[in-house]
């Protein structure tokens, strides 16, 4: 059964084949050769070749050349300016309308305003008795050495230089009845042998204070100056510092003035702090006994 089943799809195909064949022959019998393409007959009005005129060589005589305006005013002459300009007539002239210039620079600002922290500072304080400050445990601090210092008032410190003579703490109420604590130290420095208020929650410094000048237009150029009014030249000019203003962070300068420039005026801010905050106040209204006792121990 199988057999029957191969011969007859053999016979399907031959015939499928045979169809193929005559139909391809058919469609290439109908379709014009290649070859009778280009054999085709030119048309009634074939190609006629133009006639290339040729160009006769002429040598050109140059005019000298002129001014392009008149006036003692007019700078150029040959060749175009740089800068040219058109006024209302239409004609070209030497000079018109340009951008006002930027400003020259001032020169210099404030890179710093140093104050030198007096050498001991008040930290904190640790209460006992609320009623005699004299038991209180001051919380000191020696900037020299960097190291914090314990005492009580009374109590002389040789290695830190100090006797702490008193403290004394004040609570005021303000308009909305809130409390407003000042405890101010009392020590006295064995060094300069004078005594010195410190205030608790405010940095002390000493007296002195330098200004640090510098320049954008000059990195190599510093000036540091201690008192005001004082004169110095800076890489733009010559310069005068008026006032110093501690609370700003700020100083006043003058820049005098030259064949080209007005005096000029400017107050100049800190770009960089060189002081610490204050500490925040520590305060602990009440030690028993055993704590007093640790305390103790430590000195």
């Amino acid at each position: 059964m199988n057999k029957i089943y191969d011969k007859l799809f053999l016979v399907v195909a031959v015939l499928l084949l045979l169809g193929g064949a005559f139909l391809y022959l058919q469609k290439s019998g109908k379709a014009p050769s290649a070859r009778a393409a280009i054999n085709a007959e030119p048309a009634d009005n074939p190609y006629v070749a133009e006639t290339v005129p040729v160009s006769e060589s002429r040598e050109a005589n140059w005019p000298e050349p002129v001014a392009q305006s008149a006036g003692p005013e007019w700078i150029y002459d040959v060749f175009t300016p740089p800068e040219i300009y058109i006024d209302a007539d239409g004609n070209f002239v030497p000079t018109g309308w340009k951008p006002t210039p930027p400003p020259p620079p001032f020169g210099i600002y404030l890179a710093e305003i140093v104050r030198k922290p007096y050498r001991i500072q008040l930290e904190g304080y640790i209460e006992e008795d609320r009623s005699d400050p004299s038991k209180t445990l001051l919380l000191l601090f020696d900037e020299e050495a960097q190291l914090q210092v314990r005492a009580r008032p009374g109590d002389e410190k040789p290695e830190t230089e100090f006797k702490l003579l008193s403290f004394d703490i004040q609570r005021v109420r303000d308009e909305d009845n809130n409390i407003e604590i000042l405890a101010e130290a009392t020590i006295l420095d064995q060094r300069s042998g004078q005594e010195v208020v410190l205030t608790h929650g405010e940095r002390l410094y000493d007296a002195g204070v330098t200004v640090v000048i510098r320049s954008r237009e000059d990195s190599g150029f510093v000036q540091e100056l201690s008192k005001a009014p004082a004169e110095f030249k800076g890489p733009s000019g010559q310069y005068t510092l008026l006032d110093i203003n501690l609370e700003e962070s700020s100083v006043t300068v003058e820049k005098l003035a030259t064949e080209d420039e007005e005096t000029e005026i400017r107050i100049l801010e800190a770009s960089a702090a060189s002081t610490s905050t204050p500490t925040q106040p520590t305060e602990s209204p009440e030690v028993n006994a055993a704590e007093e006792n640790i305390f103790d121990l430590m000195f």
